[in-house]
């Protein structure tokens, strides 16, 4: 299972009629694109695939460029450093040379999620007052400004209710892949797979 089941889906959903063009192909050096047909409602979706020794290449609105110097075909790579048919964001994501800026970015479910354990666990052990729970409801979640990182942060830091605070949060992370990079992950390995089933196809003919 993916840890980022929605972006999995909504990427298989969004290529689910992809074909692949080869505008190059020769031996480590390749270009490639995916689209879908002319009367696909997914057409607006393409991504393009181009490799030579060592890099890769992906565009999908996003552009990310990965280098390592261990390994020749990139394609061998991402295919094995993943189960079939999955993405390692992780690992991949320590492979990129441009584009890094748009590996992660804040994400405000990762914040609330995080802020709610918080409360709940200091309502567990009796050192939050009662009423915190509507409190940061109200302060935070409907008036804080918390559309972005530096906001989110500043109203923990200003948060006071009886007294309680939530003290240091400077170590909490609020950062998570972002929806481009994992879209772009995916592409990488769902062209990769369709690539393999080409030459396999040729094969047998």
């Amino acid at each position: 299972m993916s840890d980022y089941p929605e972006i999995a889906e909504r990427f298989a959903r969004d290529t689910a009629s992809h074909q692949m063009t080869v505008l190059h192909d020769d031996g480590l050096y390749r270009h490639l694109r995916f689209e879908g047909t002319a009367d696909s409602p997914f057409s607006r979706y393409p991504f393009e695939l181009i490799t030579w020794p060592y890099n890769l290449v992906v565009k999908a609105g996003w552009t990310f460029h990965f280098d390592i110097d261990a390994t020749p075909d990139m394609f061998d790579l991402f295919r094995k450093t993943a189960f079939s048919g999955q993405i390692n964001p992780g690992y991949w994501s320590e492979k990129v040379r441009a584009g890094r800026d748009e590996i992660e970015g804040f994400n405000p479910d990762l914040f609330e999620q995080q802020v709610k354990q918080h409360v709940v666990e200091a309502i567990r052990n009796g050192d939050a007052p009662r009423g915190i729970g509507a409190e940061v409801t109200r302060d935070i979640f409907e008036w804080g400004d918390i559309s972005h990182e530096a906001g989110a942060r500043k109203e923990l830091d200003d948060f006071r209710y009886q007294g309680w605070t939530f003290g240091e949060t400077w170590e909490w992370k609020f950062c998570d892949y972002t929806p481009g990079f994992l879209h772009c992950c995916h592409a990488i390995r769902h062209g990769i797979d369709l690539y393999a089933a080409s030459l396999k196809t040729a094969e047998v003919a």
